[in-house]
């Protein structure tokens, strides 16, 4: 029973799940949540003073990023994880009656912001093959002011035809949000950045991107968005006034500065995640395609992934997903790329239970 009266929408709230909120303590293996298993090697110049606020704007790393997309600083703004952005978005957005809007499954917080700023989620289901119901998807916008497109999608690893999101653009008066925290891995299969939208005038696109996949930085919770300056002048009137810490700000200068380093970490989990996925499909596995650092597969009708889950945790204390989001796509994992013996250790458990 709550002590004190809550708003019915937040009383109602299913939040976020993580497993790092439920398997405590050392000696985990986590192949659940797409982080990258290099630890990285940035380091600063020197400990940043922490007797007072931080740039409020971050302006050096908008600065460098800026310049690397070929944009100004007043496209960026920087935010404390994407989960940050995703909250603002919805707050600043949203009119009162309004709606949310984003593609089922997808990215769980898209939901939860939206609902806990009480707004209406409208959800449009993927078809059975992944794919996205355009007619749907218009049907869902007649009453929303922003609608959520990750892209490539988390869980299903595909990406958004260009062509479609084009077409939405044009058609939608509200704020579309593509988010990109697999960009860099898009990047490396040359698919086209929804950044270049932005560059060519698009007014209604904000594209997210996070530090937290490829560059091997979601212990500093770091994310950007760029959008039209209208856009981020609203952001910037609606965000805390210090929301990315010094400490933040030093160490993912000094992340983006190593480019280099990332772009090779990227190379090699596309490796891996080539090899597990080849693995898998000889051992019966449907493996859907993926230009991610994860990979959602469908295990053969002898194991249920439930089963699957548990003894991974039992034997090896090795966390991955499990996901029944479609009737007709059933009995999935998802599984982020690991180290290349974390990888052996997943495909060993799953040949030994594999009849």
């Amino acid at each position: 029973m709550n002590v004190l009266p809550l708003p019915m929408n937040v009383a109602s709230l299913r939040p976020y799940a993580s497993a790092r909120s439920i398997r405590k303590g050392d000696g985990w293996i986590f192949m659940d949540a797409n982080e990258s298993p290099f630890a990285n090697n940035a380091t600063i110049d020197a400990w940043p003073p922490v007797n007072r606020y931080p740039d409020p704007t971050a302006d050096v790393l908008r600065d460098s990023i800026a310049a690397f997309y070929g944009v100004k600083r007043g496209n960026l703004l920087m935010t404390n994880g994407s989960d940050e952005l995703i909250d603002l978005l919805v707050r600043s957005f949203v009119r009162p009656g309004r709606t949310v809007a984003g593609l089922v499954p997808s990215y769980g917080m898209y939901r939860v912001s939206a609902e806990s700023n009480g707004k209406i989620f409208s959800s449009v289901q993927l078809k059975n093959d992944f794919s996205v119901d355009e007619k749907a998807i218009f049907v869902a916008l007649e009453g929303a002011d922003l609608l959520f497109l990750c892209s490539p999608n988390n869980p299903t690893a595909g990406t958004l035809d260009p062509l479609l999101l084009k077409r939405i653009l044009g058609g939608f008066s509200g704020l579309v949000v593509v988010d990109e925290a697999y960009g860099e891995f898009a990047d490396a299969a040359g698919i086209p950045s929804a950044i270049g939208y932005v560059k060519r005038g698009a007014e209604n696109l904000l594209v997210m991107r996070t530090f937290s996949k490829a560059f091997a930085g979601a212990g500093i919770r770091l994310g950007y968005g760029v959008a039209d300056p209208a856009v981020i002048s609203v952001l910037l009137r609606t965000k805390a006034p210090y929301n990315v810490n010094v400490l933040t700000q030093a160490v993912g200068l000094a992340l983006w500065r190593k480019r280099d380093v990332m772009e090779e970490n990227v190379r090699l989990l596309i490796a891996e995640r080539e090899r597990i996925a080849g693995e898998c499909r000889k051992l019966g596995c449907t493996v859907f395609p993926s230009v991610t650092n994860f990979l959602l597969l469908r295990l053969p009708a002898v194991l249920s992934a439930r089963k699957m889950y548990d003894d991974l945790i039992e034997k090896n204390r090795l966390v991955v997903r499990r996901f029944d989001f479609i009737p007709a796509w059933n009995n999935m994992l998802r599984i982020s790329v690991g180290s290349p013996e974390q990888n052996d250790l997943f495909l060993a458990s799953l040949s030994r239970l594999l009849p």
